[in-house]
């Protein structure tokens, strides 16, 4: 008695086709999770979060302790920040997180400096427009001027040879009372980022 024999079947090429494209997907697809904001971020020698956080720490840190003011609370707003870096850097975040920090601090006085003063003028403009009440309005000439403005400057200094790119960052401010012009305080934060070339180049 002869038993039927059965063949496995072999799978088609659409079949084969089929799980090389889900495969190959999966390869290639990308993964997002969340991380440290202030974990040590090294990508790379460019400019980064964690060297961007060294910066308002040191500033903060060093503004917060000095003595060199005449008044208890004195009255402070940011200038601007010179990007002289070789890289397309936000300044303004750098300072941001400086006078958020000055602030919270509470022995400060921050004015609104460019942006802020701009949205203020805009609002002056329409509570005179004859749209708001004028009982509701606010009184003008009542601003208050700054004693120092801050000011600084953030510069790098980039070399490399076959095997290595190294860039030396420093990042200076300066608060100079506006009364008598002397620079009364002034810090500096330095860096250097080290990059060994890759097998591939850079």
């Amino acid at each position: 008695m002869n038993l039927p024999i059965h063949h496995a079947m072999k799978p088609g090429l659409p079949f084969v086709l089929g799980l090389l494209v889900l495969l190959g997907g999966g390869a290639c697809s990308s993964s997002t999770t969340y991380g440290d904001p202030e974990g040590v971020e090294t990508i790379d020698d460019t400019f980064g979060s964690t060297d961007l956080l060294m910066i308002a720490q040191k500033m903060a840190e060093s503004f917060t302790s000095t003595n060199v003011w005449e008044e208890e609370r004195p009255t402070i707003v940011f200038g601007g920040i010179r990007n002289r870096t070789r890289q397309h850097i936000d300044t303004t975040n750098i300072t941001d997180t400086i006078r958020t920090r000055l602030i919270q601090s509470g022995k400060f006085t921050v004015l609104a400096g460019g942006q802020g003063i701009s949205e203020i003028q805009q609002e002056v403009d329409y509570q005179q427009s004859g749209a708001v009440d004028q009982a509701a309005a606010v009184e003008l000439g009542k601003q208050l001027g700054a004693r120092y403005v801050l000011y600084g400057r953030f510069t790098e200094i980039k070399k490399e040879d076959s095997d290595t790119r190294d860039r030396w960052y420093k990042f200076t401010l300066n608060a100079v009372d506006v009364q008598t012009r002397v620079i009364i305080w002034a810090e500096e934060k330095t860096f250097r980022k080290t990059t060994e070339k890759p097998l591939l180049g850079w």
